[in-house]
């Protein structure tokens, strides 16, 4: 094990040790000077030593909670490895449904028997499969970093945790939206009103919330019948609104469209044209920052350094259409955003479309993910599965 040194330079002191091996195979020494005490150079020696010991995450104690060691991961760590919104969800479940829990006990006294027990908790508490998976996952990497490299503990206890399989699964409700269904919300919301258009986007297409209320003019080939999946619009704690990538890169697609849908939003785009000279200087534009965060001024307000963003889901002074809105919307007719697409996912199936091709459609990196997400066992199926039945049949008979 390396040891911290301190040597006398002049008037100071600097603390010196060595750090492992450069990629040419020479000694790696770290040193700092510049203290006036001997003592204070050699605290500051260790605490340096233990720090790089650990990861080089700001960790200068063997010994330290598990809110401390992911406070200092999240920074120095997960900031710079993954995107702003997947930053924000780390942070939100970390705070919320982990550290608020067992954020006050030390590392080294994270045991598989502690973790099983809190999983079982907050599945007790109604937290769904999926969600204690996803919270298992970043507890995991989290303490993955805290055996290697930062060298704290030396196993991940979380290894050896499950879900219970008492855990509620599918807590999101998908409802198949029936054509009655559908017909009473265009009534409800007819072109002109802020949601008409969102509505048909989310049924036409089968694209999610954050995508459709992201759209912008230019995604929207008229002339090809084409629209393209460029970017979402979502909420991070702390930042605000923003314009960022989708999901995933799957998620980047073209989704040719009908010419009902077409001939509605080149409508809706005339309407935003009018209201806006209308409007004059104080109509609201949606200005995207430096940093992909959107600020609403008006176009007196508007400012020269920040690009202007055309969104498709705007209301009659300019101002997008919140995600809040339309859930609110939607939720008097018990649908959410996950209806849509499921009911556009399953009125493919049935009317005979692959699975790669609807897969592909709804942006899903797996054939399976499509399969058991967004389709079930619709009446259409069962028949078409007994029609097919009786026709094997029927050709087993003629060949006896």
């Amino acid at each position: 094990m390396a040891t911290v040194r301190v040597r006398k330079r002049g008037k100071t002191y600097s603390y010196i040790f060595e750090a492992g091996k450069t990629a040419e195979g020479k000694r790696r020494v770290i040193e700092k000077g510049g203290f006036a005490l001997k003592d204070d150079a050699y605290a500051a020696g260790v605490a340096a030593y233990t720090d790089y010991r650990h990861g080089n995450i700001g960790i200068t104690s063997d010994r330290i909670t598990l809110r401390a060691f992911c406070q200092k991961w999240m920074e120095n760590v997960v900031r710079s490895n993954v995107r702003e919104s997947t930053y924000d969800v780390y942070s939100r479940i970390l705070e919320q449904h982990i550290l608020s829990v067992i954020g006050m006990t030390d590392l080294q006294d994270l045991t598989p028997a502690l973790l099983d027990g809190f999983i079982r908790q907050q599945a007790a508490l109604g937290l769904s499969h999926s969600y204690l998976l996803q919270m298992r996952r970043i507890l995991h990497q989290a303490l993955d970093y805290a055996v290697y490299p930062a060298e704290l503990i030396q196993s991940n206890p979380v290894n050896y945790i499950k879900i219970p399989k008492s855990a509620p699964r599918n807590l999101v409700k998908r409802t198949i939206i029936s054509p009655d269904v559908y017909e009473q919300l265009l009534h409800d919301q007819p072109l002109g009103k802020l949601c008409h258009i969102p509505i048909m986007l989310l049924y036409h297409t089968g694209a999610r919330i954050g995508e459709v209320l992201g759209l912008c003019w230019e995604d929207v080939d008229f002339d090809r019948r084409v629209i393209h999946i460029r970017r979402q619009y979502t909420y991070i704690s702390g930042l605000g609104n923003l314009l960022v990538p989708p999901k995933t890169s799957t998620s980047v697609r073209d989704i040719i469209v009908d010419k009902s849908l077409l001939a509605e939003l080149k409508q809706w785009k005339a309407m935003q044209s009018s209201w806006e000279l209308e409007a004059g200087d104080t109509y609201r534009i949606v200005d995207e920052q430096n940093d992909h965060t959107l600020r609403y001024p008006s176009k007196r307000a508007a400012r020269l350094d920040a690009r202007r963003r055309y969104m498709v889901c705007t209301g009659r002074t300019g101002k997008p259409l919140s995600r809040a809105t339309l859930m609110q919307t939607l939720k008097k007719y018990d649908l959410n955003a996950h209806s849509f697409r499921h009911t556009h996912a399953t009125m493919l199936i049935e009317a005979g479309a692959s699975l790669k091709g609807v897969a592909g459609r709804l942006g899903h990196k797996r054939v399976e993910m499509t399969d058991e997400i967004y389709t079930h066992n619709t009446e259409k199926i069962q028949r078409d599965t007994e029609k097919a039945f009786e026709k094997t049949l029927e050709t087993m008979q003629t060949k006896r």
